[in-house]
């Protein structure tokens, strides 16, 4: 589960961050999928890429969502089965995803997977948002004209795939696969690194693994640069939860190594999975995003990207 310090490990925003599990709660009752009572200060959360069992006779149950004061039901007999749905829910403050079994779900491991994108609140974001801005805030609003911006309807940018085009010069993008016996001991995937560090980093962009019975307890895990290791790593999808006739969109950057390892109770003979990870130049506007550079270093781009323009 995506939890307060997975969003205080973001470091590169916006960062999309995965996860897939089951759940098995009886008639009448919730199963949590996410809950984030509190958010970082100054950050945003975007609740996105949700997907669940359709169900059936004696599986029914509602999706209930929850984005700071917004909430709503969805009932699992109409949504599309286990296909991510376009759903857009911003949050300033606080997101939640329950499951809640209309029929009893013990022992049915109810499979759901989402994403939630991250990045921290821009000027043009509180603006459109409504949230106060601070003297500092302000001053650059009033010499950039940010709010005019706003009103016309151009900023902010939440459309990842934007900011992608834009702002993030891919240099090659690759899909790896794997097939392989799993043994209980584990099996490290993968490390990617840059070809050429400081100008380079790379980004995990998706993730596909053949589904497995759940008493297997297989786990797919990744870890960053300084966040997390091989035995405390940063994300864990359950398996189970997943399959190859679909891939779970994310969008993890490292500056120096991005690990992925696959954990099993049992062995698998000749498991299978795919990702897809890009390498992207560097650029200036990047860094002092993501603090490599200061205000000290660039106060005219600084104030640009605080602002939300770049």
């Amino acid at each position: 589960m995506i939890n307060f310090a997975n969003l205080e490990a973001v470091k590169y925003p916006p960062e999309l961050l995965p996860d897939a599990a089951y759940f098995n709660p009886t008639a009448g009752n919730d199963a949590t999928v996410l809950n984030l009572t509190r958010l970082p200060a100054n950050m945003l959360v975007r609740i996105r890429d949700v997907a669940a069992d359709r169900g059936g006779a004696g599986t029914l149950a509602e999706l209930r969502f929850k984005a700071d004061s917004e909430t709503f039901n969805v009932h699992n007999a109409a949504i599309p089965n286990f296909e991510a749905t376009k759903y857009n829910l911003i949050a300033s403050k606080s997101a939640r995803i329950l499951v809640h079994a209309i029929d009893d779900l013990t022992g049915d491991n109810y499979k759901v997977w989402h994403g939630l994108q991250c990045w921290r609140a821009t000027i043009a974001d509180k603006l459109a948002l409504g949230i106060p801005l601070n003297a500092e805030e302000n001053a650059i609003n009033s010499e950039l004209g940010i709010s005019k911006t706003v009103e016309r309807g151009t900023l902010p940018v939440w459309d990842i795939s934007r900011l992608l085009m834009y702002e993030y010069r891919v240099i090659y993008k690759q899909i790896h696969t794997l097939y392989q016996t799993l043994p209980i001991t584990g099996l490290a995937v993968d490390t990617i690194r840059p070809n050429k560090l400081g100008q380079e980093f790379v980004v995990l962009e998706s993730v596909s693994c053949a589904v497995t019975a759940v008493a297997d307890t297989v786990t797919l895990n990744i870890w960053r640069d300084d966040d997390g290791s091989s035995s405390s790593p940063s994300i864990t999808l359950q398996c189970a939860s997943m399959d190859l006739s679909f891939d779970i969109p994310c969008f993890i950057p490292a500056l120096r190594e991005l690990n992925i390892r696959l954990e099993a109770g049992a062995q698998q003979l000749n498991y299978t999975m795919r990702y897809t990870y890009g390498v992207y130049k560097l650029s200036n506007i990047l860094r002092m995003r993501w603090g490599i550079l200061t205000k000290e270093d660039n106060p005219d781009l600084w104030k640009r990207v605080k602002g939300g323009i770049v």
